[in-house]
């Protein structure tokens, strides 16, 4: 092998991540020190871990880094695990490499001493939709009501009301044959869901909140960027990912500061540096929807939100 370079900053990461592609012109230009690994390469790659140093020595081609003790940071990008594939339409290959890839990327916990954004386990935790919404509620947010069951005489009416919003626990992406599909959150009667299909998977079932107004609310560390989420100038109905791309705007939104202070305080207590919350105002009340830990930010980043260039600093810190 040649001469290995030391890693300051290690990211973990897909091809196909541009947002990552930003942080990492952000880091060029700063000087900085890093190797970005993706998912698609690692089969090429020729690793050898220390796990009671740590040390790390990563061979692709004909280069050779180094990650040691004296790691700064890593950018997580990596799911905590998969779920688009079932496992039988794999080779025996493909389950090996999908199963012990992961397996070995977590393993790189072991650099302990290096600021993860985020950690693993942290994301991990963070990803529990009925965590998140315990947290939230203990820090002050406005929640809404909600129930988690398959149970289709679950006493929803008398507790949220008939119309209810109905969403998946964890993301759901199913194959069947060449279809694929993806679960929304869905504006139902719980009187046409209340039948024993239900009794399949429990769901959440919370309040209907309308008239509303989304919000996403990115926040890193100590700062907070907050946007509205809009069509054709005004509010959305029920779940604004069915809309169109391009029908969608994102202008700034002025967070009321205990508001965004609650966010930032949420992300610090659920042991994350990165989180991508979801708001909804409806009159008054500033209602918390969910935080995604590992939630894009790239349609949001340009100069008046300068994401990646944000993310390059905290990670060279």
């Amino acid at each position: 092998m040649s001469s290995a370079a030391l890693v300051d900053v290690l990211i973990l990461a897909s091809i196909h991540d541009f947002p990552t592609d930003r942080v990492c012109v952000a880091l060029e230009k700063a000087g900085a020190s890093y190797l970005r690994l993706n998912s698609e390469s690692l089969s090429s790659a020729k690793v050898r871990l220390d796990p009671q140093e740590p040390r790390l020595e990563i061979g692709l081609g004909d280069h050779t880094w180094v990650v040691d003790g004296g790691l700064k940071s890593v950018w997580w990008r990596q799911p905590t695990f998969l779920r688009n594939v079932p496992h039988e339409a794999l080779t025996l290959d493909e389950q090996l490499s999908r199963s012990q890839w992961p397996a070995f990327l977590r393993g790189l916990m072991v650099f302990d001493d290096a600021q993860w954004i985020n950690h693993p386990a942290m994301t991990y935790r963070a990803e529990s939709k009925p965590w998140q919404l315990h947290i939230a509620a203990k820090l002050g947010f406005d929640i809404p009501k909600t129930i988690i069951t398959n149970d289709p005489v679950a006493p929803i009416v008398e507790t949220i009301g008939n119309c209810v919003a109905v969403k998946s626990i964890d993301t759901v992406l199913l194959r069947e044959g060449n279809q694929q599909y993806f679960a929304y959150t869905q504006l139902l009667d719980w009187s046409d869901i209340a039948t024993s299909d239900l009794c399949a998977a429990p769901v959440v079932i919370q309040e209907a909140i309308s008239p509303k107004l989304d919000l996403r609310v990115t926040v890193l560390g100590e700062q907070a960027w907050a946007v509205a989420v809009t069509a054709d100038g005004g509010a959305i109905d029920g779940d604004w990912r069915l809309k169109k791309k391009g029908e969608l705007a994102y202008p700034t939104f002025d967070l009321p500061l205990d508001v965004e202070q609650r966010c930032i305080e949420l992300v610090r207590s659920m042991g994350l540096v990165y989180g991508a919350i979801d708001l909804a105002v409806s009159g008054d009340r500033f209602i918390f929807i969910e935080i995604n830990p590992t939630g894009e930010w790239g349609w949001l980043d340009n100069p008046e939100r300068p994401l990646a260039k944000a993310i390059a600093a905290a990670l060279q810190k």
